[in-house]
């Protein structure tokens, strides 16, 4: 990935026609479609920390075209349908972006295996999918143990849906590259975390520590971090996974795996499977771990007991490669509905809002960050009512009530699901 510089934070007193807060997928989404359908508008984009070193850089890579649902109801095959319209939106945008820009990001339209690894969740969960697939009259492959090997050299799974949509990717260098793209008439402001947000007043405005920026419109994109601005805290459930990368694989052992040279498995079980690639560059990245985050915190020694757990999902699925080694871990937080529906709409006058992928970061995110700009200027978008097919994120109970909901859900999830680690 190329060496970057860093723009410069936020100083001194400014004023913009909007204010976007957060330079991952949605914020700089938004930022591009408000400085191209208005021209003549100043666009600010604010980040906490350096683009791409945050969730945004630090997801699985996957583009995903197709929704996650496990529904089998007409309702359900019905907002199957308005996903995908909204997943291709997203992905024409980015693939033209990335054409246009040249983007260098390993961009590669490889597909998906939605892989299960005991035969309980492939009788449940991919036989679900499989007819999902069938009603929206979409491609794919039921492929069996001794396929899977040959393709991507493992045994460990006995059963895959493989789907030929889902580009590959470094998500790093994709948003990093968005970000360096975005029209003249956005500035861009890093390590600028806001410390201090006005949505009232003549003059609403938000702080930075050496800085401000008064605006006439805001858009939030923080995804989990919105809570911090008393935004959709009683509608989204914030996450933490944790995932890893091997040093790149050597000539031998690239010749101890299958027949294609970069792929993506995501788990049918989604709470307690892990998520796996092979990637560009020649190495295993591997994300597992699922666990409620109320306080956004997680301590050293959880953080070391995840990367040492990777290592042995690792070596189960690869016995053949002796002394793969973990070169980076990271850790992320995304954000999740009750009902697997977004967190999207305008939340006070002049202000708006866009959290809760649900796990499909890269393509939802694109996609709401389009879309809440239309809505913050004003435009009517048919695809807003896909976006928003299955409502808006519902009302979940407070703290500590949710707590405790929360975590006996996800313990009884991963214990069901305990087979697919």
């Amino acid at each position: 990935m190329r060496p970057r510089t860093p723009q410069p934070s936020l100083s001194g007193e400014q004023v913009f026609d909007y204010v976007v807060v957060g330079a991952g997928y949605a914020g700089l989404a938004a930022a591009r479609a408000l400085a191209l359908k208005s021209p003549k508008a100043s666009v600010a984009v604010i980040e906490a920390g350096v683009v791409g070193e945050n969730a945004s850089g630090r997801n699985s890579g996957f583009a995903i075209d197709l929704p996650h649902t496990s529904g089998i109801s007409a309702k359900s095959v019905e907002e199957g349908r308005a996903a995908i319209r909204i997943g291709r939106f997203a992905l024409d945008e980015l693939d033209g972006l990335i054409q246009r820009h040249g983007i260098a990001c390993d961009w590669e339209r490889r597909g998906r295996y939605h892989a299960a690894v005991t035969l309980e969740v492939a009788d449940s969960a991919l036989k679900t999918y499989a007819s999902n697939l069938d009603a929206w009259k979409e491609p794919f492959q039921w492929l069996k143990r001794d396929e899977l090997e040959e393709r991507l050299g493992t045994r460990y799974y006995g059963d895959a849906i493989f789907t030929p949509g889902t580009y590959l990717l470094n998500p790093a260098a994709l948003v990093r590259g968005l970000a360096d793209s975005l029209p003249t008439n956005v500035t861009l402001f890093e390590c600028s975390p806001v410390t201090e947000v006005e949505f009232d007043g003549p003059s609403p405005y938000v702080k930075t520590a050496q800085g401000g920026a008064r605006f006439g419109k805001l858009i939030l994109a923080v995804n989990a971090f919105s809570q911090s601005f008393g935004v959709y805290q009683e509608r989204q459930v914030p996450v933490l996974l944790f995932a890893s990368l091997t040093t790149p694989l050597s000539d031998d052992q690239m010749a101890k795996l299958g027949s294609e040279k970069s792929w993506g498995i995501t788990p049918a079980h989604g709470v307690a499977g892990s998520t796996l690639r092979l990637t560009h560059d020649r190495r295993l990245m591997i994300r597992q771990g699922f666990e409620y985050s109320p306080t956004l915190r997680t301590t050293e020694a959880h953080r070391d007991d995840a990367r040492q757990t990777h290592q042995e999902l690792l070596a189960r699925r690869f016995p053949q490669l002796e002394a793969l080694e973990i070169e980076h871990f990271w850790m992320g937080w995304l954000a999740v509905s009750q009902n697997h529906a977004p967190a999207f709409g305008q939340v006070h006058e002049n202000v708006y809002a866009t959290s809760c992928c649900n796990g499909s970061g890269i393509v939802r995110h694109t996609a709401s960050g389009m879309l809440i700009a239309d809505l913050a200027l004003g435009h009517e978008n048919p695809l807003i009512d896909d976006f928003l097919v299955q409502g808006t994120a519902n009302y979940i109970p407070p703290r500590p009530i949710r707590d405790v909901g929360i975590r006996l859900t996800i313990s009884w999830d991963t214990w069901r699901g305990r087979g697919e680690r």
